[in-house]
């Protein structure tokens, strides 16, 4: 699964109709050359299943999630914007509205500041906007932000299961008082609550492996995997968590450290150590107790910050 960002612009409201996008192939510069520019490349990449994040005015309004490959196709006769070559790609969605738009300024600054870069093309500009582009590739780290931002609708899109053997096993006929339990488990789980914060504290002891503290009032069951990113049995499995002191969920939860699969604490390199020991944690710090189940989750971390 990828991520991509899209500005709509003026075809919103053709987006939210149709539920397709479209980009030319290329245009015509005035010399009567071929041209295409650098946020028109990525839109033939676009994979079924793929996840497309919807910007207009400073805001994200919609998540779409691509039902077909990118494909070939004619200008659509709904795009009243008619200046491009009529060659183009064409991708179809599902669309999920958000009920309530998300202002970019959200989380802008922690992309600009340690993500840009890793954006094809950058997403932000030299002015911290965002740039005048068509289509953006983003890696996860990006899309984390964004997706945690906007929530519980986020719950929508679809994953696959990689991590479960078993997992067409687990796909058994579900009564509806089960369906709708097993979705206030994965609401509950987002904010590190009900069964998936039980299982995180009953797997470690109700003990912080990074901190030792040991007050379970005082811990927060952390996704490893964070739940925006996470499908619905890797939202609730406890297995996708560490049950962590707040100073050290902070640094965790954006990346900022993360840990081999012995325990070894990594450090991202924007941390400086002085910082890291002001929250009381020491760079040399091992933990104890992580399994197989945890590594699956921690290499997943390690490869979305880059470790």
């Amino acid at each position: 699964m990828a991520y991509y960002w899209v500005n709509i612009g003026s075809s919103q409201e053709e987006v939210e109709k149709y539920n397709f996008l479209w980009a030319p192939e290329y245009g015509i510069d005035k010399n009567g050359n071929k041209f295409v520019t650098a946020s028109w490349k990525p839109v033939p990449k676009v994979k079924s299943g793929d996840v497309i994040i919807c910007h207009s005015n400073k805001h994200v309004v919609y998540l779409a999630q691509a039902t077909s490959n990118a494909y070939p196709h004619q200008r659509p006769d709904t795009r009243t914007y008619d200046k491009w070559k009529p060659e183009g790609f064409k991708i179809d969605v599902d669309l999920i509205v958000l009920s309530q738009p998300i202002n970019n300024a959200e989380f802008k600054d922690e992309i600009i500041d340690r993500f840009n870069s890793l954006c094809v093309p950058k997403l932000f500009n030299s002015r911290r906007q965002v740039g005048e582009n068509y289509m953006v590739s983003i890696p996860e780290a990006v899309a984390d932000l964004v997706l945690s931002a906007v929530g519980e609708a986020a719950s929508k899109i679809k994953r696959p299961n990689l991590n479960s053997e078993g997992a067409a096993k687990k796909k058994k006929r579900k009564r509806k008082a089960d369906v709708e339990r097993e979705k206030q488990t994965i609401v509950n789980a987002r904010v590190g609550q009900g069964q998936f914060r039980r299982d995180v504290l009953d797997i470690w002891n109700n003990t912080c492996p990074v901190t030792n503290i040991s007050t379970p009032g005082l811990l927060i069951a952390s996704h490893i995997v964070s739940w925006a990113l996470s499908n619905d049995e890797e939202k609730i499995d406890g297995y996708n968590g560490l049950p962590l002191s707040p100073n050290a969920d902070k640094l965790f939860d954006k990346g900022l450290i993360s840990f081999a699969d012995d325990g070894k604490l990594l450090i991202s390199s924007t941390l400086p150590i002085d910082t890291l020991n002001a929250f009381g944690i020491n760079e040399n710090t091992e933990i104890i107790g992580l399994t197989n189940e945890h590594a699956f989750y921690l290499s997943r971390h390690r490869e979305i910050y880059g470790f």
